[in-house]
Parts: structure tokens; C-alpha cells; sequence
């Protein structure tokens, strides 16, 4: 998962403010200084990272500084009697770029520091930052000041020509101005920035609330059974009416293997029902957001939210959307259908042993135990007995390896302790190197933190900081990139161990950090993920995928934490054969988030809406496999529809077209090309927002890309 933490950019107004698109203007010349000079002959860091030492009775204070030296900047380029090139649209560029990162440390900590008040302090200066950001991008005297430039020069061929990308930069942001209405009546404006600050406060307290919650299930250790020793013995022992009990909390590292392992149907139900049902308080926060976005589609004249949030995709239409879905959801269900009578036979095969009469149904609690049962007694691939082969920091390493190759960088890790300067200790910190000349050019900051904890963001996400850009003197300045993960943390015993799917997720968010750290653009808005459209936004992170399902990569990455001994063929042979095992099943469960998505931003009486049928209803139809007895509230927690990934969790499966046809066209016969993936970092990353994706992705191709590849993946 991608998450933005970024300044609010006036000249690229978007739609709405969330926890994920976080305004951020700093003071130039703060702690977070990160452009020094360095030498060039050798590795040795800059001087300066980005400083993580804020107290949070100063945090608020900090970012309202930040606000006042904003609003002094926009009001004097507000007033220019004569607004030109130079001095109002570079102008605020160069501002911009400058103040980029700083308020976005601010902001990010909400999701990772250890201190609560911290992190509440984080959240009360992002809600002065985005209410702020919101009055800032909704002044019609920035927005004329603006067109006045734009109409001088939107027919000028020799800015076309001289600077391409300064001109493509405006014929962007007017795009963007358009789109968020300032065209429209000063009524309507006035009701969509109301109701862009109700929206941002929400997707904060929606995000709070989950960041927040540490609810557990204490189970009894014969209602573990099943459950490895290794995963008991990362749980906190409680006493409950006498009785000594396991602590199960919702974090990945806890539930996922009950979920996989205890052989207790109901306490894989409890744990299920558990999961699904936590932050109630969130449905209320869900409605009124839905009907906020109703309103807001309604003003801006389109007849759905959905419709709105398309236009500026390469989707377009809704309706190419939901067709592209239920196309790919007629393909999957036979596969999906075959997969669901494989565990249920496994099911009934299990209950037969037991003694236990079976009625032939299968619930959504059964499923993870099933298809993990399914792939240890079919391909001998348990995932406790290949986690000893990636422990994490030889994983770390050989990852790295992997990119280092493949991209022509290099990743320093900086231990010193005159340099190190992190937010946490579980926190690693590596500066990133280009090798593409004899001396090798420093590109940027990438952090590593990599297990949970109380209050930390509980999924995985790469969180862009700062994005790279270079000043009229030509001096750049560099990108700063998050990967949060939750991870299970190292024991007495044993390092932090990695199951395969871990390691997939690992890839996945790295490939999102290298996207942020090697944009080329001098101008900082037209680098990284953030400049490209949502729908293809996950696609480099996806193609970098297939990477840890290639089993010399595999065998790379791997290395048995006891006896160092690689992982045998046979194994690395029967893990690669499960890549699409149960995939129509697992690729149905993505539709129904998908198809959930693009139902509640296409409804246009949400007052008639029951959500809880709704969810629970399409997940049936959609996965196949039954509720039981029970409804759950599993959108509660779905935190993609209420950022940036509204009405655009369809992107996923979309974006898996474009990794799909990029892989098995350039690196499938030798993934480890450099100059396949210098050029691809160079073409599609590098470029970022540069000119549409699609005009790189023909270039990158050498055609105009085709699903073909994908299909063949799902095995269609």
C-alpha cells in the first residue's frame, strides 16, 4: 500500500484532503535540511539526514509556525499586481520545494512514534495543516493569479519547447483547478471546501481509530492447538478468572496464524468475527463520509462520487470499470468454484478423521486454515518450517542485493552513531547511492520499520517524506522514503523470521520506496508515485513481485538461520508451484473489496443503504464462501475508501495488468539485466509524472501494453 504524506501543493488542488494526501508547508531552513554537499569519490553519507528529534509540546507549535510563514508567502504572490511565469508560478514552485518535507515529518509521526502524546500530537498539528491546506487551495485570488499566467502561455510553442516541463506542470495544475471546481460559483466553492475540511477530518479520525485500537481475544492454549510453539510464544500470558490465557491481539503477526493454524474451528471463528468487528465507531464515520462525497460529486455536477474520482484516472468511466471487474469476475468464478470444492473436500476429509458429522458448508474462518492445510499436505510448503530459511536481516541483504543489481544502486546503512537519527530503535536507516557513473551520486534517504508496536500503523505502506527536486542553481535536493511493516519481532531465541508472503510484501513496498527516491524531474510534484494516475500507482511495486517467485532470486534471498544452509530445490520447486494455487478464490476476495468500492460511490440513495448487508451479501456472491452465522463489519477497518484509494481499490487489479505485461516482456528471461532495469527505472519511474504513463509504458514496451500476460498469470 501506497501512503502520501506530503505539503499541500495550491497549483495541484486536489479533490480532497485525507490522512494519505497530508498538507505540509514548512519553514525553510528548519531541522530537516538534507541537501549538503558530499563527496563524490566515496559512499560516506551526507552530512544531514532529516532530524526526528520532536518533543510534542513543541509539535503544534511548530506546524502553526509553518502555517503562519505559509499564508505570509501566498499572500504577498496573492497580491502581485502583474502575475507572471517567474514570479508567481515559479515562485510558488520554488516554495514549495523547498518547505516539502518538513511538515510531512510532522504529520507522519502520528503513525509511528512509540509516544502517545506524540502521535496525538501529530494528529491535532494535522488537523490544523489540512484545515489550513484546504482554506490555502480554495482562495480564488491564488487560483486567478494563476489563470492570468496559464492564458499568456498555454498557446506559447516556445515554452512547449524550451521547458516542457514547467509547461506540462501547468497544463496540469489547471487540469487540477478545474477538477476541484474553482471555476464553479463562489456558493459552490464555499460547500466543497466545507466539505472537503469534513472529509479530511474524518479519513484522520477513521485512521486514529485504527492506529489506535489494541483490542485482543485471550484464548485458553487447548484452544490454540494447532497454533506453533514459535507463534505462542510471541503472545502476552494473561490470567482470566484463574485461568492462564494467550493474549491474541489483531496485528498481523498474531491473528494470521491463528488464523492459518488453530485447529479449533471456534477459535478461528472468534478470531475472525474479532477482527472484522473491530472500531465500530468507524461505520458512523464511513455513511457520512459516503453521503459527504455524494454531495461533492453532486456540486461538481457528476452524477457519482465515482464519476468524479475517474476523470483524472486512466479509467475515465465508471462503467469501464465495473466492466472491466465483472469480466474478470465471470473469468475467475469457475477457477474460484474447482479451488472451493479442493477445501471443502479438504474439509469434510479433516471432519471425517475427527469423527465430526460435516454439512458441507465453508466459512469465511475456514478459509486461511484450508488453503494452508491444502498447500502442506500437496506441496509439502508449510509456512512456519520456510520462515527458517528468511531470517530478516540475510532477507534485508539479499533484497537489497537484488535491487542494488537490477537498478544500478547501492544501499549504505548508516549505523554511525554522529549520523543515525531515527524515531525509534527498531528503526534502520540506509542512504541510497546511483552507480550509473564513475563516481557515484547520492540519491536519497529510504527507513526501514519493520515491526508493530503499540499505536504504530498496523499494515504495510510505504510513506513518501520529501520528494526530490533541484533548485534554479541546480543544487538537488533529496527524497526521503518510509517502508512500514509489521513484522514478527526477533525472540531470545531466534532472529525475526519471514514467511514467504512476507517477503512478497517486503519486495512490493520497496519497489514503492525506489519510486520515490529516483524522479529526475527538477520540479518536486512531477516525481514519485504521487505524480502518477491512482490506477497505475501500484504497478512497479507489483512487477517487482514476481522477483521473490523466481527461485534463483529465491535462493538468493534465502538461508536457514541455524545452519545456513540455503533452501533445498525441492522446496524452492513445490513453493513455486503454489504461487496461483487457490488464486481464483484469492483473486474473487480482491474483487469483493473492488466491486464494494465502486457499489458505495455508485449509490445514489445512501439513506436506504443497509452496509452491513451489503458487505456481507456481495462477499458471498462474489468469494463464494459462506458467512455462516454471522455478519460482520469488515469495512470498519477498510481504510483504502477512506484515502485517496476511494472509489479506486479497483486500481489493484487494474495496475496487476501493466505488471503483468512489463515483467514477462523485459525481464522474464534474465531478471537481473541491468540495462533492462536501468532503462525501466529510467522510463517509468524516473519520468514519474513527467507525460502520461501510457506514453511510457509504449516506450518502455516498444508497444502499447496488452493484458495478455496477465491472463495467462490467472491462468485464463
Amino acid at each position: 500500500m501506497l501512503q502520501f504524506l506530503k505539503r499541500f501543493n495550491i497549483l495541484k488542488n486536489s479533490a480532497t484532503v485525507s490522512f494519505l494526501l497530508l498538507p505540509a508547508l514548512a519553514i525553510a531552513g528548519n531541522r530537516s535540511v538534507h541537501n549538503q554537499e558530499r563527496n563524490m569519490s566515496s559512499l560516506l553519507s551526507p552530512k544531514l539526514a532529516p532530524s526526528w528529534d520532536f518533543a510534542a509540546d513543541e509539535i503544534v507549535s511548530l506546524a502553526q509556525k509553518a502555517i503562519d510563514e505559509g499564508t505570509k508567502f501566498y499572500d504577498s504572490v496573492a497580491s502581485l499586481e502583474t502575475p507572471d511565469l517567474e514570479n508567481f508560478v515559479v515562485a510558488v514552485i520554488d516554495h514549495e520545494d523547498e518547505t516539502d518535507g518538513y511538515m510531512s515529518q510532522l504529520t507522519f509521526l502520528q503513525h509511528v512514534s512509540a509516544d502517545k502524546e506524540v502521535r496525538d500530537a501529530s494528529i491535532e498539528a494535522t488537523k490544523l495543516i489540512q484545515e489550513w491546506g484546504i482554506e490555502t487551495s480554495s482562495r480564488y485570488d491564488l487560483y486567478s493569479q494563476f489563470s492570468k499566467v496559464w492564458e499568456q502561455y498555454k498557446d506559447d510553442e516556445n515554452l512547449k519547447k524550451n521547458d516542457p516541463e514547467l509547461y506540462w506542470y501547468m497544463e496540469n495544475v489547471n487540469k487540477d483547478y478545474i477538477h476541484a471546481g474553482m471555476g464553479l460559483p463562489e456558493e459552490s466553492r464555499n460547500k466543497i471546501k466545507e466539505i472537503k475540511k469534513k472529509l479530511a477530518n474524518n479519513s484522520l479520525a477513521f485512521s486514529n481509530n485504527l492506529g489506535e485500537q489494541n483490542d485482543y481475544i485471550a484464548f485458553t492454549k487447548d484452544e490454540l492447538v494447532g497454533v506453533s510453539e514459535t507463534t505462542l510464544g510471541q503472545f502476552e500470558k494473561v490470567i482470566e478468572d484463574g485461568v492462564e490465557k494467550y493474549k491474541m491481539t489483531f496485528k498481523y503477526p498474531d491473528i494470521h496464524p491463528v488464523l492459518n493454524t488453530a485447529k479449533n474451528p471456534e477459535t478461528r471463528k472468534r478470531a475472525y468475527i474479532g477482527d472484522q468487528n473491530k472500531v465500530p465507531q468507524n461505520e458512523q464515520i464511513l455513511i457520512e463520509t459516503l453521503k459527504l462525497r455524494n454531495e461533492l460529486a453532486e456540486i461538481h455536477g457528476h452524477p457519482t462520487y465515482a464519476s468524479y474520482q475517474l476523470e483524472m484516472k486512466m479509467a475515465k468511466k465508471q462503467e469501464t470499470v465495473f466492466n472491466f471487474l465483472y469480466d474478470l469476475k465471470d473469468k475467475l468464478l469457475p477457477g474460484g468454484k474447482k479451488d472451493l470444492e479442493n477445501l471443502k473436500s479438504l474439509k469434510e476429509q479433516e471432519y471425517k478423521e475427527l469423527g465430526l458429522p460435516y454439512n458441507g458448508s465453508f466459512n469465511s474462518w475456514d478459509y486461511r486454515y484450508y488453503d494452508d492445510k491444502y498447500l502442506k499436505e500437496n506441496f509439502d510448503v508449510d509456512e512456519e518450517e520456510l520462515a527458517k530459511y528468511f531470517p530478516l536481516q540475510h532477507t534485508i541483504d539479499g533484497m537489497l542485493n537484488i535491487y542494488q543489481k537490477l537498478f544500478n544502486l547501492k544501499f549504505v546503512e548508516e549505523t554511525r552513531e554522529c549520523g543515525k537519527n531515527v524515531w525509534h530503535e527498531d528503526v534502520k536507516q540506509f542512504a541510497v547511492w546511483d552507480l550509473d557513473k564513475c563516481n557515484p551520486e547520492f540519491v536519497g534517504w529510504i527507513y526501514f520499520d519493520l515491526h508493530p508496536r503499540e499505536g504504530k500503523y498496523g499494515h504495510a505502506a510505504n510513506f513518501g517524506l520529501y520528494s526530490p527536486y533541484v533548485t534554479e542553481e541546480g543544487t538537488r535536493h533529496y527524497p526521503v522514503t518510509v517502508l512500514v511493516c509489521n513484522f514478527s519481532k526477533p525472540s531470545s531465541t531466534r532472529p525475526a523470521l519471514l514467511k514467504h508472503g512476507e517477503v512478497v510484501t517486503f519486495f512490493h513496498e520497496l519497489g514503492h520506496g525506489i519510486h520515490a527516491l529516483v524522479g529526475k524531474s527538477r520540479i518536486g510534484h512531477l516525481n514519485g508515485p504521487s505524480s502518477i494516475p491512482w490506477d497505475f500507482v501500484e504497478a512497479p511495486s507489483q512487477m517487482l513481485e514476481f522477483w521473490p517467485w523466481n527461485k534463483d532470486q529465491i535462493l538468493k534471498l534465502s538461508k536457514h538461520y541455524e545452519t545456513g544452509e540455503q533452501i533445498p530445490d525441492e522446496l524452492v520447486d513445490s513453493l513455486i508451484k503454489t504461487k496461483h494455487v487457490n488464486a481464483g478464490l484469492s483473486n474473487l476476495r480482491q474483487l469483493h473489496f473492488s466491486l464494494f468500492d465502486m457499489t458505495v460511490h455508485t449509490d445514489k440513495e445512501l439513506d436506504k443503504l443497509d452496509i452491513k448487508s451489503l458487505w456481507n451479501n456481495l462477499r458471498e456472491e462474489v468469494t463464494l464462501i459462506s458467512n455462516g452465522d454471522v455478519l460482520t463489519k469488515g469495512y470498519d477497518s477498510f481504510s483504502h475508501i477512506m484515502s485517496g484509494y476511494s472509489a479506486g481499490y479497483y486500481g489493484y487489479m487494474w495496475s496487476e495488468v501493466f505488471a503483468a505485461d512489463m515483467y514477462h516482456t523485459m525481464f522474464a528471461p534474465n531478471p537481473l539485466d541491468t540495462s533492462v532495469g536501468t532503462r525501466y527505472r529510467d522510463i517509468i519511474l524516473a519520468k514519474g509524472g513527467l507525460r502520461d504513463i501510457e506514453d511510457s509504458l509504449e516506450e518502455f514496451l516498444g508497444r502499447e501494453p496488452n493484458n495478455k500476460a496477465f491472463l495467462k498469470e490467472l491462468g485464463l
